[in-house]
């Protein structure tokens, strides 16, 4: 079972890719951003063992039981409610901007709001089912892509073209101060461990969190390769003229084999798989959280029929996800989508924080 808990580090650890994280963090290359992505490291790795630590004392439970248990139900819906918006929010952002990504690199004549439609019916029916079938679903969708995604980080690291002279002049600016946008966006690669505020429903009675020193150094690695390699290929300047890095970067790397020559077309199709199976796991979980708001509702894990509440909230996720892309564009998104991850940080911090100190007036369950 642990392999599932990796499988979300690993899922979002790669999504920062689309998130606008790389640019963020660019931006902040000469202002303190090697620096931010130390520091970021060390509250995502406290954030990884404190949380993991706390969840195994409360096995096959999900973070809306842990909080019944302790708070009166108006208080747990209110937190239930502000949950399922964060989550609906992280992922409706990354499935607008890969279909306004589909629009500029793919099709600059398709209209996006049709590109969008059809994610999110894809991403919106998959969120519908079960919650072991929507991780056994992460894990096919990890397999399959996965190993296309290393290998193409491989090729860019490996590639004759990275200038390793615009990487040290870059990390020579160790000594400037951090600054808050920039941590959040680093810590945003380490926060795959948050999904166990779900997923954590799955985890048999006797079970154990293990190999949590891999989460840390895969974390770091995807950090470093994320940041440093877009600037090894474009210049310590020019680099921060694009705002989809990755798509350009990969766009500048060539393939001989077979029929694919440009990477960037199969970096496109498994970021695609990505995308809807990333979008898919937040709506989920922003339909269980959702119906956790109700006195009632006993959760299911592999429930034999789909309830219809699924569909209703999932279709509302749909519309509003819909009305977000027509009523911002790129450079509100860009906007937002920084503010949302210092909003994210902290939100993250309480909610690890207190399930933290729940915990610890709990004997651990064997």
């Amino acid at each position: 079972m642990n392999r599932y808990v990796f499988y979300n580090f690993i899922m979002v650890s790669f999504i920062n890719l689309l998130l606008f994280v790389p640019h963020i963090l660019i931006e902040a290359r000469f202002n303190g951003a090697v620096s931010s992505m130390i520091v970021g490291t060390v509250i995502g790795t406290i954030l990884v063992y404190m949380y993991t630590s706390a969840m195994a004392r409360y096995p096959g439970k999900g973070l809306p039981e842990i909080l019944k248990q302790h708070f009166p139900q108006w208080l747990v819906s209110i937190c239930m409610f502000c949950s399922a918006v964060m989550w609906w929010f992280a992922t409706s952002i990354v499935v607008v901007a890969y279909a306004i990504l589909i629009n500029r690199f793919f099709n600059p004549d398709a209209n996006s709001i049709i590109i969008l439609s059809m994610l999110i019916i894809a991403c919106g029916y998959a969120a519908t089912r079960s919650t072991l079938s929507v991780m056994f679903v992460l894990e096919i969708g990890l397999i399959v892509n996965a190993p296309v995604i290393i290998f193409i980080l491989f090729k860019a690291v490996r590639s004759t073209q990275l200038n390793f002279d615009s990487i040290r002049v870059v990390a020579n600016y160790v000594t400037a101060m951090p600054t808050l946008s920039a941590v959040a966006a680093a810590s945003f690669i380490f926060t795959g461990y948050i999904n166990l505020s779900l997923f954590n429903r799955l985890l048999p009675p006797n079970f154990r969190f293990k190999f949590r020193w891999v989460y840390p150094v895969f974390g770091i690695t995807i950090m470093l390769i994320t940041f440093f390699v877009p600037i090894g290929f474009h210049g310590t300047e020019a680099v921060n003229q694009y705002t989809y890095i990755w798509s350009v970067t990969a766009d500048s790397l060539i393939m001989q084999y077979g029929f694919i020559e440009r990477v960037l077309f199969l970096f496109l199709i498994v970021f695609l798989n990505l995308t809807l199976v990333y979008t898919m796991c937040g709506w989920h979980q922003a339909m269980e959280f959702i119906k956790c708001c109700f006195r009632n509702y006993k959760p299911e894990i592999d429930s034999p029929k789909t309830p219809v509440a699924n569909y209703v909230i999932v279709g509302i996720f749909a519309m509003l996800t819909m009305l977000y892309l027509v009523l911002t564009n790129e450079k509100i998104n860009m906007f937002i989508t920084s503010y949302w991850l210092v909003a994210r940080m902290f939100v993250e911090f309480i909610i690890v924080l207190t399930v933290f100190v729940l915990s610890r007036r709990r004997p651990k369950t064997t």
